[in-house]
């Protein structure tokens, strides 16, 4: 089983750094040595003027059991990009829309114009009327026309903003920074955190809290909290106990 992790990442690696000479690459390693053993290998990639893109792969093996990154956290972040063209994988930068950036958060989107969105996730087609200080969007689910949402936006030029959600139920949004979290009679529904280095979702209705970044990591079986003692080295906080981490660059051009 070691053996074929370690064929998969140094397949990924060579493919990522011999196949596409002209981009900008970066492959690094961060390795936590608890109880149990755990590596992640993260690959950042930029054409200049087509696409960006974050791709990271981890496993965790313990005396008993060997866990491996789902589906849905192999791509941090994704963006493809052409003039009034673009698809996306959690790429807020100036959007304020909440459906927008929850979709995009959860799911690829396509973007023509900013205007029309799709999201291939939840199949969720969007209309947004210009994003400045006030916004309307109209969101419908193209498998069922009934499942369909209202949102009105008030924005600030110091990225503030309000956002009334007519679904079901009437819902808040509000959008500090980075920072989206949504209110349901008074009580916290979801929050956000729509950072690249820095990405945090919670839903009440499932209580499953998620994080993901160098110094907190949060994934379903374990927690991670690392302070650091230089650049490269951690102490390591989890469930699992007191550990040491690393983080080293494998790859770097440009």
């Amino acid at each position: 089983m070691i053996k074929r992790i370690t064929m998969f990442i140094f397949f990924v690696w060579f493919l990522s750094i011999f196949s596409f000479p002209n981009q900008t690459s970066k492959v690094s390693l961060l390795g936590d040595f608890t109880p149990i053993l755990k590596n992640e290998i993260t690959f950042k990639l930029t054409l200049e003027d087509i696409y960006q893109a974050d791709i990271s792969y981890y496993f965790e093996i313990s005396n008993e059991n060997i866990y491996f990154s789902n589906y849905d956290q192999i791509v941090n972040y994704f963006k493809f990009y052409q003039p009034g063209f673009e698809i996306s994988y959690r790429n807020p930068e100036d959007r304020i829309d909440p459906y927008f950036l929850i979709e995009n958060f959860d799911g690829f989107t396509m973007s023509l114009d900013n205007f029309m969105n799709f999201s291939f996730k939840n199949l969720n087609l969007g209309i947004i009327f210009d994003e400045s200080f006030f916004s309307l969007s109209y969101w419908t689910q193209l498998t069922d026309l009934s499942n369909s949402k209202v949102a009105m936006t008030f924005n600030s030029p110091k990225n503030l903003g309000i956002s009334i959600g007519f679904e079901e139920k009437i819902k808040y949004y509000f959008k500090v920074g980075d920072l989206l979290f949504s209110t349901n009679k008074n009580y916290i529904d979801s929050v956000y955190i729509l950072n690249k280095d820095f990405r945090l979702k919670y839903e009440s209705d499932t209580g499953k809290l998620t994080i993901d970044s160098l110094y907190f990591e949060k994934n379903e079986n374990n927690f991670y909290f690392r302070i650091p003692l230089n650049k490269n080295l951690f102490f390591t906080f989890s469930n699992l106990g007191l550990g040491i981490s690393f983080y080293i660059d494998l790859y770097r051009s440009k």
